[in-house]
């Protein structure tokens, strides 16, 4: 595939959100597609909630599928903006908490929506369950990804500027405790915000599979990694499956990752 991007586009957009759009048509190339089950998605419609640079779905268009991308963030918006061709696919900036913000873009429900690491980020995760479960045609499939509450870096602590910071489990800590460990290695404090609310937004596997039972999705499947799919692009490991994954608690603590894809019932 080629993700080559041009040297003006390129100048205009962080090292750090250049390699998230590669990661992102990567990931759908090298596993979503095949995770999900599709064989042909030609003239399929596609959302993806969280899309940031929107490289995913630009995979997705090139296999014939009518993508339409919701992003929040100003910043990932207009990268999504400056790295696509203009009208190449549906990008909007909405809140999936409120249908409000997006019920004038929405017109057809879908046949599969992706939120790829972002679920984890929503204060309010019953509500954006649910507002998605209405936006899939019946039958059709959702793709969920994140990191498990209790893993070695569910607190996004790996985005800390200094290697003191990156410690897995530090997350775990207490808050006072947190807040001053990252003050004593100067954090920066907006990082330091972020971190403490990625830490109250977090969800254990249970948590989220009693979640999406309770709303009325079917699990289609339930996959729990150590090292995740999206490590091979980033560290080049092979990935792997947690070999601990049926066991209750390591479940939790060594999934570094969990994928559900999960279904609208058909009516």
């Amino acid at each position: 595939m080629d993700i080559s991007i041009p040297t003006q586009v390129a100048d205009q957009v962080s090292d750090r959100c250049l390699r998230c759009y590669r990661e992102q048509q990567w990931y759908g190339e090298n596993f979503l597609f095949d995770f999900i089950g599709d064989t042909n998605v030609t003239g399929k419609r596609i959302l993806e909630i969280g899309c940031a640079e929107a490289g995913l779905l630009k995979f997705y268009q090139n296999k014939g599928a009518i993508c339409s991308e919701l992003e929040l963030s100003d910043v990932r918006f207009n990268n999504a903006l400056l790295l696509n061709e203009p009208n190449a696919f549906h990008l909007f900036q909405a809140n999936i908490c409120e249908p409000d913000s997006y019920s004038n873009e929405i017109i057809e429900k879908y046949d599969t929506i992706v939120i790829r690491d972002v679920i984890e980020h929503i204060e309010n995760k019953t509500t954006a369950l649910a507002n998605i479960f209405n936006l899939l045609k019946p039958g059709g499939k959702l793709f969920v990804s994140f990191p498990p509450k209790y893993c070695a870096y569910a607190g996004h602590q790996q985005t800390v500027p200094t290697l003191l910071g990156k410690l897995p489990y530090l997350h775990v800590l207490p808050n006072f405790i947190y807040k001053a460990y990252l003050n004593l290695i100067s954090c920066p404090v907006n990082k330091i915000n972020y971190l403490i609310s990625t830490k109250e937004t977090r969800i254990s596997i249970r948590q989220m599979r009693n979640l999406v039972k309770s709303i009325g999705y079917h699990v289609k499947k339930e996959s729990k990694w150590l090292v995740r799919p999206a490590y091979s692009f980033r560290f080049g490991l092979p990935k792997m499956k947690n070999p601990f994954s049926w066991i209750p608690g390591l479940d939790e603590v060594f999934s570094n990752g969990v994928l559900y894809l999960l279904e609208r019932p058909e009516i």
